[in-house]
């Protein structure tokens, strides 16, 4: 009994031991966890967080105007002032071409000769001929002067007479013809010799000595030393605000020259719907025939808006675009995004329309930098 009573007092002795122990590693546990979050408080008290630096933006301030100006450019071809596909009136074979392609000459310079072996031996008949009518017509006048005389005297009759006077007459005739026939040589003789008929430059040469040209061949291709002109095509509604003598700017060679409208022409071109213009190009150009020149024309576009950088814009979902607005908060200026249409780019400017009111502030430069809502330092640009 007495050790029954023993061993249940062990028992007993080794749970409160148990229990005092847990309950004492308990207590230190949330001893440390109180002792940590005080610590804890108390730096927090002693060194406050920093607020985060705003990022400094340039800002510009949205000019309303009523519409802009584009300029919009037409392109065009380079021609001569005039152009010649030269040639003989005659046939024959072509004894000598004395220029080549490039050469500059003057008007009336003779450029290519064709064979006239046949025509100097006819000319030779017909100046024989001639020379014996000429002494024909010299007898015809001697007699007929004989005749005067006798007959003033009575010792010839008014037949003779009259036979010497239709003698002459006769003569005379034939010489005409002659020197008509002659004539004609002269002329194929003129013909045989191709002149520039202005002052020129040579294009293409397209025979050469030796060979046989049909007549109205093209021999050479000449084209006017003037001015060259540009012929461009224009819309119907462009080229009627347009007048005869106009001073147009065009782009050639990269770079701008001022030349002359010459021509406006009445009708439409059946392929592009276009009326024909020409202008002449200014002295000192050198342009090469063909190239192609564009006519810059400015235009007014009655649309108001305002223009911004290329770079105030971001884009957005479904193609649209917007800019990021600037508007002060009693914490300072804070972004917001703006919904925008873009009209015209010009290179490096874009022409938008928008709700923004006059003396509105967008962000000029990397709106992706800010996020809507944001603080900002702003800095007019």
């Amino acid at each position: 009994m007495t050790q029954r009573m023993a061993s249940g007092f062990r028992t007993a002795l080794g749970r409160v031991r148990t229990m005092t122990t847990t309950l004492m590693i308990c207590g230190a546990a949330a001893a440390a966890v109180i002792g940590g979050f005080s610590l804890i408080t108390a730096e927090g008290d002693v060194a406050p967080a920093a607020a985060a630096p705003r990022t400094s933006v340039g800002v510009m301030s949205v000019e309303l105007t009523p519409g802009y100006t584009v300029t919009r450019r037409f392109t065009g071809q380079i021609e001569a002032a005039a152009r010649t596909d030269l040639g003989f009136e005659l046939g024959g074979r072509i004894t000598q071409v004395l220029v080549e392609e490039g050469d500059v000459v003057a008007a009336g310079a003779v450029l290519a000769r064709l064979d006239t072996s046949a025509l100097t031996p006819e000319r030779a008949a017909l100046e024989a001929d001639l020379a014996a009518l000429a002494a024909d017509a010299e007898r015809a006048r001697l007699t007929l002067a004989r005749n005067d005389a006798l007959t003033e005297r009575g010792f010839t009759s008014v037949a003779a007479q009259d036979d010497a006077r239709l003698t002459l007459a006769r003569t005379e005739a034939g010489m005409a013809a002659v020197r008509a026939r002659m004539a004609g040589v002269d002329v194929r003789l003129e013909k045989s010799v191709l002149t520039a008929p202005y002052p020129a430059r040579i294009g293409a040469r397209m025979a050469d000595p030796g060979q046989t040209a049909a007549a109205g061949q093209t021999v050479l291709v000449l084209f006017d030393t003037e001015p060259a002109r540009a012929r461009v095509g224009l819309p119907p509604e462009m080229a009627a605000g347009l007048a005869v003598g106009d001073r147009v700017t065009i782009a050639l060679g990269g770079e701008e020259l001022e030349a002359t409208l010459r021509q406006i022409r009445p009708d439409l071109d059946p392929n592009t719907r276009s009326r024909s213009v020409v202008v002449t190009l200014p002295h000192g150009a050198a342009p090469v025939l063909g190239n192609t020149v564009a006519l810059l024309l400015t235009q007014r576009v009655d649309d108001p808006g305002f223009w911004a950088p290329l770079s105030a814009l971001r884009e957005g979902a479904r193609g649209s675009w917007s800019v990021m607005a600037v508007e002060a908060t009693a914490m300072g200026d804070r972004t917001l995004p703006a919904a925008v249409e873009v009209i015209h780019s010009d290179g490096n400017r874009v022409f938008l329309r928008g709700d923004l009111p006059p003396g509105a502030r967008i962000v000029a430069e990397a709106p992706d930098r800010v996020a809507p809502g944001q603080l900002i330092l702003a800095q007019v640009e």
